[in-house]
């Protein structure tokens, strides 16, 4: 049981991280494209 146990939050501790980063890639995608067209209409 400690054995399934630690390969989840190996797993877990491994995949959190790279969700958030996409997560927070996304939204700095979003907010470039955002800041392109508000220069463009300039």
């Amino acid at each position: 049981m400690d054995v399934i146990w630690l390969i989840f939050r190996f797993l877990h501790a491994f995949l959190v991280p790279r969700t958030a980063l996409a997560a927070e890639n996304l939204a700095l995608r979003q907010q470039i494209i955002v800041l392109q067209r508000s220069v463009k209409r300039r």
